[in-house]
């Protein structure tokens, strides 16, 4: 499963049991660190999932985001609840990638603001299934 973290919301996609697709799974309003640390594990063990990519926010020049420090806490958290695997994963113009999919898809555009975050979370897992291959 794979998150891409914001200020605001958590986007979360899934891949199917052989690990070739991504898909949105849905986005979380956040909350607090503890309730969507809590919500993020309570969905990963429904789908049974065994490791959790992040998207890790970097700028194009490859300085760290504003918000990677705000991530990186959410995640040590993660990490320190559960012994699902975590690894990261650039996530450079992800959301850029995300809109023409949703585009591509048919998704109208009132709903591609809501949808961004898991749009950009599947191509996050979509790059890391890639590079697995």
């Amino acid at each position: 499963m794979a998150l891409d973290v914001g200020s605001k919301t958590i986007g979360l996609a899934i891949t199917d049991p052989l690990k070739v697709t991504a898909r949105p799974l849905g986005t979380l309003l956040r909350q607090n660190q503890s309730e969507d640390c809590r919500k993020v594990l309570e969905i990963a063990a429904l789908h049974q999932v065994d490791k959790l990519i992040i998207g890790r926010p970097v700028h194009l020049d490859g300085r760290k985001s504003d918000i990677l420090g705000v991530i990186e806490s959410f995640v040590s958290e993660i990490a320190r609840r559960s012994d699902v695997s975590i690894e990261w994963m650039d996530e450079r113009l992800s959301s850029k990638e995300a809109e023409v999919l949703m585009a591509e898809a048919g998704v109208a555009i009132g709903e591609r603001r809501k949808r961004r975050n898991e749009f950009a979370a599947a191509v996050i897992l979509g790059r890391y299934l890639e590079e697995m291959r």
